[in-house]
């Protein structure tokens, strides 16, 4: 099982679809409940600024998308080192070099 995080943003829109058509385990992690996801991908709703939110989310999954930003990073990766996730996938962007700390997909 795959945990994709920001399931309704630009990046892991495209990579459940991806997955899916892929005939990936997906499960996608919103904040609030998500009308239109590709078929056979399922939803949790949980918040990344409460890493115990994502304990149901985790439970099963070996591969991690996480999105940066968050208020408790560290306790988010706890909770899927925890739950005996095995490859985390961090998302990042050109900017890093730059610095630019106004882009989360930087931090």
């Amino acid at each position: 099982m795959i945990l994709v995080t920001g399931a309704t943003g630009n990046i892991g829109r495209e990579l459940i679809g991806a997955l899916a058509e892929r005939g990936e385990q997906v499960r996608a992690v919103a904040r609030q409940p998500v009308d239109r996801l590709p078929p056979g991908v399922e939803q949790v709703v949980a918040d990344l600024n409460s890493p115990d939110s994502m304990r149901t989310a985790l439970a099963g999954v070996r591969g991690l998308f996480l999105l940066p930003g968050y208020q408790n990073m560290p306790g988010t990766l706890d909770e899927a080192k925890q739950a005996g996730v095995e490859q985390v996938v961090l998302v990042s962007s050109s900017s890093v070099d730059g610095g630019d700390p106004g882009n989360a997909g930087a931090l």
